[in-house]
């Protein structure tokens, strides 16, 4: 198979496992079934879209305060294992494995302890220690970021913008709310809509913390969702934000 047709089979993958992600966040169903298929195992292309999703996996468990079931954590390990981080990857890349493994090793229960389950495969763990390091070594304070580049980072790391989950990242978007509604208009305005919907992502996670947005966030949802939610990837960062600014509905848009 060539490199292009790869692409294009992880592609496919990464939207129909965003798109499962999202149906279950709707419906709000506790156990999930986002990951895992009981009649085959994942295949290659399928641990590829979980790695690239990674902590948005969780979403459903953590905004319903419930355990991610035993069958998906395995599928969630079975990818670590099989796209394990890498020296060459990016700083993003590295940020969003640590937060996956972070969350598979407490079970996204809600609690902030990272205490992995009773028998939790210690290879796992291993991992959740080592990309801890990368994002150490990864986390030099980016004080002199513009606006611009700043929220094109930030963009680019919308999946760590989640309930229960704290770090530097969670922390900037509360201090920059200003450049990252910048960011987020300057992308309407140029019809950039997956960009706009990730930094509102992180303005919605920043308002639900006590840092009012600059926009007007429920105005803004409604127009991406009407314009701009063409993928499974970006109406999954749309649902996400929405939840995030009242977590207590059921809104299923």
């Amino acid at each position: 198979m060539s490199n292009a047709a790869l692409r294009a089979d992880y592609a496919q993958a990464v939207e129909q496992l965003a798109g499962r992600v999202l149906g279950v966040l709707r419906d709000t169903q506790v156990p999930l079934p986002a990951v895992s298929d009981t009649d085959r195992p994942a295949d290659t292309a399928v641990l590829a879209a979980v790695r690239v999703l990674g902590p948005d996996l969780f979403a459903p468990a953590l905004f319903c305060r419930q355990p991610l079931p035993q069958p998906d954590r395995e599928t969630l390990g079975s990818a670590l294992r099989a796209f394990p981080p890498r020296p060459g990857d990016s700083a993003e890349a590295r940020w969003r494995d640590r937060t996956t493994a972070a969350l598979l090793a407490r079970g996204a229960t809600g609690t902030q302890a990272a205490v992995p389950y009773p028998g939790e495969d210690p290879e796992v763990t291993d991992m959740a220690e080592m990309t801890e390091i990368a994002g150490i070594i990864e986390d030099a304070e980016d004080t002199e970021l513009s606006w611009q580049e700043r929220s094109q980072r930030m963009a680019r790391l919308a999946p760590l913008a989640l309930p229960e989950v704290d770090g530097p990242f969670q922390q900037r978007a509360r201090r920059h709310v200003r450049a990252l509604s910048r960011g987020a208009a300057r992308s309407l305005m140029r019809r950039d809509y997956p960009t706009a919907a990730r930094l509102v992502r992180w303005l919605a996670l920043a308002e639900s913390r006590g840092a009012p947005s600059a926009l007007d966030l429920p105005t803004v949802l409604d127009h991406l969702r009407l314009w701009g939610a063409g993928n499974a990837r970006t109406a999954l960062d749309l649902a996400i934000a929405r939840r995030l600014l009242a977590p207590t509905e059921g809104d299923p848009r």
